[in-house]
């Protein structure tokens, strides 16, 4: 039997966001990929997601132009990573997150 074996690196992922939201700009299906690319990375190969060179080489593998001059600027993408943040995270300010029910 294959085990299945798992990486994970700590850090920021700040410029991951970032860059998965200027995919988008350049389509659907690069972000798509882009995530994919990221996913294998991080979680099978070991890779630090905030490391800038393996952003930059995920984003060239799957045809995402100007990641770099796109990442230099860190006020780029980070009010758009900051809404979605704020819509979809329900106030949840870690992982993992517990909600005891006894107190809703």
């Amino acid at each position: 039997m294959e085990l299945l074996r798992f990486h994970i690196c700590r850090g920021s992922t700040l410029d991951s966001h970032r860059l998965i939201h200027f995919a988008g700009q350049q389509g659907l299906d690069k972000q798509h990929d882009l995530v994919e690319v990221l996913f294998l990375g991080y979680f099978t190969q070991g890779k630090y997601i905030g490391d800038r060179e393996f952003l930059v080489e995920s984003a060239r593998k799957v045809g995402i132009e100007g990641a770099a001059q796109f990442l230099e600027n860190p006020e780029n993408g980070l009010k758009e990573v900051n809404e979605e943040l704020e819509k979809y995270s329900a106030g949840i300010t870690g992982v993992p997150h517990f909600v005891d029910a006894s107190l809703a």
